[in-house]
C-alpha cells in the first residue's frame, strides 16, 4: 500500500479551497471594492468637474441630506410608492392564486397569460406604457374620449397622476410575481387541515382565515419582503416614464440619486445617499426577517 506523505495531505485538504478561490475574488472585486469605495467617497466633497481637488469633509455629506428637502420629498415618495404598489399587488396576487389553486377549465392558460408582463423588461413596460398613456396619441385615452365620452386626464404629466400611474404600471407587472410564489406556497400546503375544518362545518372564509393563511405566513412575508425592497429601488419605470415629475411628485430615491451624480457631478453626496438608502433597505429587511422567523417559530 502506498502511503500518502503528510505535504500531500494538507494540499488535498486544501484543494476546496482553491475551488472557491475564484469566486471569492470576483465578488471582492465587483461587490467589496465598489461598496468600500462607495463609503469613502461618501466622506469626501468630490465633484467631477474638479477631480484632483477632493475635501474630506467627513460625516459633512450625511448631515447635509438632513436640510435637504429634495431628499425628504424622494423618501416620501419611495415610501408611498413601494407601500402602495406592494400591498395592491399581494391582494390581487393572493386572490388570483387562490383562484388558480382550483381545478378549474382553463386555468392552465390562464396560469400562463398571467406571467407575460412578468417576463418583458422594466423599460421596455415604461416605455409601452408612456406611448399608451399619451396624451395626444395614445390608444388608452382615445377610447376613453370616444367610447366613454370622458376628458381623460394627462396620466403622466398632471401632479395629481403621475404617482398613481406609474403605482398602477408596476402592479401590472409585478402582480404575476406574487401570483407565482403565493401559488407555490398554496399548493404546497397540507390538504388535511382544511379536510378536518370542512368536515367540522367550517365555511370557506373561515378556513382561508384561520387556516390557510396562517400557513401560508412564511410564503407571505418572503414575498413582501421580495417586492418590497425591488420596489423601493424603482428607477426604471420613473426613467422611462416620467424622469420623476411633474414637479417633482415622482422622484423617487433611486432617480434622485441618479440626479445628484450623473446630472450635478456631486459624487460625494451621491456616495452618502446610496449608503443611506442601503441603510433603510437593510432596517425594512432585518424587521420583516424577524416577523418571518416569529411566524415560523409559532407554527
Amino acid at each position: 500500500m502506498k502511503l500518502i506523505k503528510p505535504s500531500s495531505k494538507r494540499k488535498l485538504k486544501m484543494l476546496p479551497y482553491y475551488f472557491l478561490l475564484p469566486p471569492i475574488i470576483f465578488l471582492a472585486v465587483i461587490v467589496v471594492y465598489p461598496l468600500i469605495f462607495s463609503l469613502k467617497l461618501a466622506l469626501f466633497d468630490w465633484n467631477l468637474i474638479n477631480l484632483r481637488e477632493r475635501e474630506f469633509v467627513g460625516l459633512g455629506n450625511f448631515l447635509r441630506l438632513i436640510t435637504d428637502g429634495s431628499f425628504w420629498n424622494s423618501v416620501r415618495v419611495t415610501f408611498t410608492y413601494a407601500a402602495l404598489a406592494t400591498s395592491i399587488e399581494f391582494f390581487l396576487g393572493l386572490l388570483l392564486a387562490l383562484i388558480a389553486s382550483q381545478e378549474l377549465k382553463g386555468i392552465r392558460f390562464l396560469r400562463t397569460l398571467l406571467l407575460v408582463p412578468m417576463m418583458v423588461a422594466p423599460l421596455v413596460v415604461g416605455l409601452m406604457w408612456r406611448y399608451l398613456l399619451n396624451a395626444n396619441y395614445g390608444v388608452i385615452n382615445y377610447f376613453i374620449k370616444h367610447f366613454l365620452r370622458i376628458i381623460p386626464p394627462e396620466w403622466l404629466s398632471h401632479p395629481s397622476w403621475a404617482l398613481p400611474t406609474l403605482i398602477f404600471v408596476d402592479v401590472w407587472q409585478w402582480t404575476p410575481f406574487m401570483f407565482i410564489i403565493l401559488l407555490a406556497g398554496i399548493q404546497s400546503l397540507p390538504k388535511y387541515p382544511s379536510e378536518a375544518a370542512q368536515i367540522d362545518g367550517a365555511k370557506g372564509y373561515q378556513i382561508l382565515w384561520h387556516i390557510t393563511l396562517p400557513l401560508l405566513r412564511p410564503v407571505i412575508l418572503v414575498a413582501l419582503l421580495l417586492r418590497l425592497i425591488d420596489s423601493f429601488r424603482v428607477y426604471d419605470l420613473v426613467y422611462s416614464m416620467t424622469r420623476g415629475g411633474p414637479i417633482n411628485k415622482t422622484e423617487t430615491l433611486s432617480w434622485y440619486i441618479y440626479q445628484v451624480g450623473f446630472k450635478f457631478f456631486d459624487f460625494g453626496y451621491a456616495a452618502a445617499l446610496s449608503w443611506v438608502m442601503l441603510g433603510i433597505t437593510m432596517v425594512m429587511c432585518s424587521q420583516l426577517f424577524r416577523v418571518i422567523s416569529r411566524g415560523t417559530k409559532e407554527q
